[in-house]
């Protein structure tokens, strides 16, 4: 059977240069640090689970069947590059009706990204690898070339997604166990795992993967709230404990989903109330494009979410809480920051607790912090997981056993 994938003997040749362009980047960098996965990489096609991306959202998408622009495609999915691969229109939201909005659901990831997290991973032959997030299928299938398919289980809520990934795998000659489920709930008939990897974002450890997990085995996830995370690597001791430390990688990926449905995004509540103003030393900025400081930050305001704004030609930040609270922050003059906050939660103290905490602390970077996760019970931790700050990210399961999802508690460190 021909696809619009396959490539001429000139097309391969030019996607060889670059895999071995890219490999010799990705070595130099510090991203391919063993032969096997170099291996790995320079043998596995990347373009039969790219046949079409978005290069913008909003904008067409560009496909191998665009002989006017088969060459632009073929660069692109032979680049360091994340390519968007689905796109939903969602109604806008209920004060800025009518209309739509698109939303990217599924992506193919950057390689070098890709193959970071696979070299953490650090898997030995025979290791039963548990995929959440089977997405366009390339991470699968560089799993399956280094594994071989049986020792490959992906799992993806989109029952599409899964359906094309399985006939390109197929096409290269990979049969991994494919199935459209809920990620959270990982894969009890091929369980127990040696390594979980997810490429998806969770706001904590879902409890079924500590429970499929294997004595010894590595869970590889974004652990984040609504304002920042990075990459966990855990491993799982003999009591289905597991602990372990941030990944020095900045890396986000889109929120795993419990329904193949897109739910239109709620707008979060708005207390209107006599705002009180002051006077900050605090650059927003540092929410804006630190991610590091963000990453501390989202501890100390559980279930805040955030976002950029610019005021008078000023950039800034506006945090909402759950109850309605907000702050705006705007600008950084000679005299500080403009703060304006509204409601019961006075959210920039919260964020000064914070920044107090990174500048004593040395503005710890990602791999300072480490999780420890239970079944019943998990918390972030900065240095060691029984020092003086951490903080919970999780104390309740419900009945069908699916972990109560976003920080908990107070958000405060314990000391």
């Amino acid at each position: 059977m021909t696809y619009p994938t396959d490539l001429t003997p000139r097309e391969q040749e030019t996607a060889r240069a670059r895999l071995r362009k890219l490999a010799e980047e990705f070595t130099a960098g510090g991203t391919l640090r063993t032969p096997q996965w170099r291996e790995v990489f320079q043998r596995t096609w990347r373009h039969p689970y790219v046949p079409a991306y978005y290069p913008a959202l909003g904008a067409p998408a560009l496909t191998a069947l665009d002989p006017q622009r088969r060459g632009e495609w073929l660069d692109a999915v032979y680049s360091n590059e994340t390519l968007i691969t689905k796109v939903v229109w969602l109604p806008m939201t209920r004060e800025l009706r009518p209309g739509a909005a698109p939303m990217w659901t599924s992506s193919s990831t950057m390689p070098s990204l890709v193959l970071n997290m696979l070299e953490a991973l650090r898997v030995e032959n025979e290791h039963r690898v548990l995929e959440i997030g089977t997405g366009s299928g390339y991470s699968t299938a560089l799993l399956c070339e280094r594994l071989g398919s049986q020792y490959v289980t992906s799992l993806d809520i989109d029952p599409e997604l899964v359906d094309l990934a399985g006939e390109r795998l197929a096409a290269q000659g990979y049969k991994p166990t494919l199935v459209a489920a809920d990620g959270a709930d990982g894969y009890r008939p091929g369980a127990p795992y040696d390594r979980i990897i997810a490429t998806c974002a969770v706001p904590a450890i879902p409890p079924a993967w500590l429970a499929q997990a294997s004595p010894g085995s590595v869970i590889l996830a974004d652990v984040r709230g609504p304002i920042g995370g990075t990459l966990a690597r855990l491993t799982v001791d003999t009591a289905g404990t597991a602990s372990g430390r941030f990944l020095p990688i900045c890396a986000s990926f889109m929120w795993l989903r419990h329904t193949p449905d897109i739910a239109v995004p709620a707008s979060p509540p708005w207390l209107d109330g006599e705002p009180s103003e002051s006077v900050s030393e605090i650059d927003p900025e540092l929410i804006r494009s630190n991610g590091q400081f963000a990453f501390l930050l989202q501890w100390h305001l559980p279930g805040v979410t955030w976002g950029p704004i610019v005021y008078n030609g000023q950039p800034g930040v506006q945090l909402t809480a759950p109850d309605g609270s907000h702050v705006l922050a705007i600008g950084h003059r000679a005299g500080g920051s403009l703060v304006t906050q509204v409601g019961p939660t006075r959210l920039w103290e919260r964020v000064r607790d914070a920044y107090e905490l990174w500048q004593r602390a040395g503005q710890p970077t990602y791999e300072r912090f480490g999780i420890t996760a239970t079944a019943t019970e998990q918390f972030v931790w900065l240095d060691e997981p029984g020092g003086e700050h951490r903080w919970q990210l999780s104390s309740k399961v419900s009945a069908g056993g699916r972990m109560a999802v976003g920080p908990g508690g107070t958000g405060a460190h314990s000391v």
